[in-house]
């Protein structure tokens, strides 16, 4: 007579659960583990925001012009001057409260080909307080005030047909803004576009 073979025994072995939690937690990142990337994201991305320049800091390279010339921009100093710099434009209604700074930016051309005819100055702004201040244009003359080394939007005080900028060349530009009296420069501003955050530097 045939005997039937026993059949096998089942053996059910348990595993801690310290070690059940373990093997879940490699196949699943939790708790903790995924608290910790996250914030390891986190800290790498603030990492990678634009810091705050100061004075004297160069700033990214911009491209200038029709040409896109490549330029570096790099403000370097606010000369603060007072209302009585504005008494002599005779308008004391227009300049009421006001008086004015001239901030200077160090621009370079730091691509390969000559640039010519690039107004540096067109998109630096400044800040008083916090609130934008008002470039100072004067269709004609100028304040006597002005201090001898701020040479205006080109960075030369005579020009002849065309303003080349040649590969490598550097100036320092200086324009005139308005401000409230009770106010000062605390940053010189560079906008970008419509895309990108505009550059600031601490004053």
């Amino acid at each position: 007579m045939h005997n039937p073979q026993p059949a096998p025994t089942r053996r059910l072995y348990l595993l801690p659960a310290a070690a059940v939690t373990a093997a879940v937690c490699t196949v699943t990142a939790c708790g903790a583990g995924a608290g910790a990337t996250a914030k390891g994201v986190s800290q790498s991305s603030a990492s990678a925001s634009p810091k705050q320049l100061v004075l004297g800091q160069p700033g990214p390279v911009q491209e200038l012009g029709q040409a896109a010339s490549k330029f570096q921009i790099t403000p370097v100093k606010v000369v603060e001057g007072t209302h009585d710099d504005l008494k002599e434009l005779d308008d004391p209604g227009k300049y009421k409260a006001k008086k004015v700074a001239w901030v200077y930016v160090k621009a370079k051309n730091v691509g390969s080909k000559a640039a010519k005819d690039t107004l540096v100055m067109s998109d630096v702004g400044a800040e008083a307080n916090g609130s934008p201040a008002q470039k100072l244009l004067l269709l004609m003359g100028d304040l006597s005030s002005r201090p001898k080394d701020c040479l205006g939007n080109n960075g030369r005080t005579e020009l002849g047909t065309d303003d080349i900028w040649k590969p490598g060349e550097q100036r320092t530009v200086c324009e005139p803004y308005l401000l409230p009296v009770d106010t000062k420069i605390t940053d010189v501003t560079y906008s970008q576009g419509f895309y990108k955050e505009p550059l600031k530097w601490h004053v």
